[in-house]
């Protein structure tokens, strides 16, 4: 999973409007957040772009 150590490192401790964020995030088709990812576009909504931004430039996107 893309996304694994990002959300296992920050999911214990988000609140629940990161992880109402976050599950909005995952909820996107599978192209989009390829988009978002891998091909530097930014989601429209300006709190999922900061999400994506916070999770891109973690270091701990990818496999284990």
């Amino acid at each position: 999973m893309l996304l694994g150590r990002y959300a296992a490192a920050v999911l214990p401790q988000a609140d629940a409007a990161e992880r109402r964020l976050l599950a909005r995030l995952l909820e996107q088709p599978d192209p989009q957040l390829a988009g978002y990812f891998l091909g530097g576009e930014a989601p429209p909504e300006p709190e999922m772009a900061a999400l994506v931004t916070r999770i891109t430039t973690s270091g701990m996107i990818g496999s284990p």
